[in-house]
């Protein structure tokens, strides 16, 4: 919460996330400001930032209904509306990124090795980890749940978010890679979720896609204070 905007973070039980989210929760922020700031379409660079106004609201900026940082897939926005953020440690290099579509190139194929891209969100899958604003929830609710409820929620969220299905559009921000992604136990892949395929293949080792200093695979030296993080995706 700051100042008159109340919000919140929902996040899946099941969620990971590396070690340094301070630090990314950071860049995304100045991200957000900046691009809610700019004329659409937009493409900005994170190291030359347009100067803008402090936000009134929110320490992401101001007018947004939904963060979503947390998913399973999104697309680029086609017309602009993306601010570019290259050599970013927290990001693996493109040939490790991976969506809910595990034979489907990243997005950021195109782009330097370790970028992430805040932008309008366009056809994100999975709501695992997204900030609404107390009036961004109130309105998802009523067209949700009291108008319709046909769906999928994340798919749902996806057209509120868009202006597709009769809806209006809104302020939907998204991150590629995602800051937040599925963590995937050692054992039979049927216990990630009720929608798991059952009988699955026993899972050999734990890991978690997108993620490279991840929480819960170095939660063991974090408990002792060691700061040699294992990471997942190392540079090739």
């Amino acid at each position: 919460m700051h100042r008159n905007l109340t919000s919140a973070l929902i996040i899946e039980d099941d969620v990971d996330w590396d070690v340094r989210l301070r630090l990314s929760l950071r860049d995304f922020a100045l991200s957000a400001h900046a691009l809610l700031q700019a004329p659409k379409p937009v493409n900005l660079n994170f190291d030359h930032l347009p100067p803008t106004p402090f936000p009134k609201d929110s320490p992401y900026g101001d007018g947004w209904d939904v963060l979503w940082l947390g998913h399973c897939g999104m697309k680029l926005p086609t017309e602009g509306g993306l601010v570019v953020h290259e050599n970013d440690a927290t990001v693996p290099e493109a040939q490790y990124l991976r969506s809910w579509d595990v034979n489907e190139p990243t997005p950021l194929e195109s782009y330097s090795r370790h970028t992430r891209v805040v932008m309008d969100q366009k056809e994100g899958t999975c709501s695992l980890a997204y900030a609404v604003t107390q009036s961004g929830a109130r309105r998802i609710l009523y067209s949700l749940g009291l108008r319709r409820l046909d769906d999928a929620f994340d798919l749902m969220l996806r057209r509120w978010c868009e202006g597709t299905g009769g809806e209006e559009p809104h302020v939907c921000l998204g991150v590629l890679p995602q800051l937040f992604d599925h963590h995937r136990r050692k054992g039979p892949g049927d216990i990630d979720s009720d929608i798991s395929e059952p009988n699955a293949e026993y899972r050999q080792a734990a890991y978690t896609n997108n993620i490279r200093w991840s929480v819960r695979m170095n939660m063991n030296k974090i408990l002792r204070g060691d700061t040699n993080y294992d990471d997942q995706f190392p540079d090739t």
